[in-house]
């Protein structure tokens, strides 16, 4: 790896989307926190992504900004030459319903729709979905379709997540803590199932996590630290979630 922590994109690995020169400031009263500080990388078509760094590192803000549901203070956010950073939040909006899919740790189920239902009212706003009694089939919940939020474990939960989040047939699926509610068996299942989407449908998954050991399961890691990163490591050999250790 080079001294520069920022990767410049080989040819042969095309970017489904480009972070370059992005800063992200807030303001409270009349202190300004800097948040992100001239981030640049790449997120490529096909990966596995690991984003890891401690609490306040950043994480979170940047997951905003590749979801379209925050923009920049300057620089660029490309996706398919779309400037994320300059369109209206309409824009946006068409964004993340037809590209984008959140895994989030909490779940954010609808509480009064069904495990099924969760699934379609995703399926609704996406151009091109997957068929939802498949997808929750797919994810081990066949005979569950029908049960609420409330009666479905917490595994269950995010298995019905994970399935509304991919039902959309998104070109990026982005994971925020996907295993932060689960004990240890039910988040390696989880890793498992979004690891499985990438491999059988191409999807390309983000990982945004705290614990470094999950970054073992992608391709590429981004390390972060105070809203800027501090090296950005290949993965030749990654492991499967079975054998990841936390």
């Amino acid at each position: 790896m080079s001294d520069n922590p920022v990767e410049e994109e080989p040819p042969s690995r095309p970017s489904l989307l480009t972070v370059r020169n992005v800063e992200r400031t807030f303001t409270m009263g009349e202190v300004k926190v800097e948040v992100l500080k001239d981030l640049s990388f790449d997120v490529y078509d096909g990966e596995v992504l690991a984003m890891v760094g401690p609490s306040g590192s950043g994480k979170s803000t940047i997951l905003n900004l590749i979801g379209g549901l925050d923009q920049p203070n300057h620089g660029s956010v490309l996706f398919d030459d779309i400037d994320l950073a300059k369109v209206s939040s309409r824009a946006l909006t068409r964004y993340r319903r037809k590209h984008v899919g959140f895994v989030f740790q909490f779940y954010n189920l609808v509480p009064n729709l069904t495990a099924l239902e969760n699934v379609l009212s995703a399926a609704e706003l996406a151009d091109h979905p997957l068929d939802a009694e498949e997808m929750l089939a797919k994810v081990g919940l066949k005979d569950r379709m029908d049960h609420f939020p409330s009666q479905l474990s917490g595994g269950e939960q995010q298995r019905v997540a994970i399935a509304r989040a991919v039902v959309k047939n998104p070109k990026l699926l982005l994971c925020d803590e996907p295993t932060g509610a689960l004990d240890f068996e039910t988040g390696i299942s989880a890793l498992e199932l979004l690891l499985e989407f990438n491999r059988d449908l191409g999807t390309t998954v983000l990982i945004i996590t705290h614990n470094t050991a999950l970054a073992d399961v992608a391709s590429r890691v981004i390390h972060l630290r105070s809203g800027e990163i501090v090296k950005i490591d290949e993965n030749a050999q990654p492991l499967p979630p079975s054998e990841v250790v936390w």
